[in-house]
């Protein structure tokens, strides 16, 4: 059974409301990572649908390198543009792990105006 992006999305940010309500930092530690998990599969899922978006090697991603420079993401709210300029820049960086959490970022903001479901 495939789940829809957006039950993925559902998810994830039922979980990340979950974690606001605990006070075992361990708790809070895993309820993130695991809504997280639930954002990439959202992400991963509305990609085998639109053409335009592709799939990542994320094996070249594993330097610990400092970006110098880097460039701030834009408002929460931001347009759709806004993000795709934002995910072009970085994808003309130096792969790092540092970057591959931003280019996650940008992807899961594009897909969620994407599929109209702006926070």
């Amino acid at each position: 059974m495939r789940f829809k992006p957006e039950q993925h999305f559902r998810m994830a940010d039922r979980l990340s409301e979950v974690a606001l309500n605990q006070t075992d930092l361990k708790r809070i530690a895993e309820l993130e990572a695991l809504a997280r998990v639930f954002r990439r599969l959202a992400v991963r899922a509305y990609m085998s649908t639109d053409p335009s978006m592709k799939r990542r090697d994320w094996s070249e991603f594993t330097d610990e390198t400092t970006l110098v420079g880097l460039i701030d993401p834009p408002s929460p709210w931001g347009p759709l543009e806004e993000w795709e300029s934002f995910l072009r820049d970085l994808e003309s960086m130096p792969p790092s792990k540092q970057l591959r959490l931003l280019i996650e970022q940008a992807e899961e903001a594009i897909v969620r105006r994407k599929l109209g479901l702006v926070l």
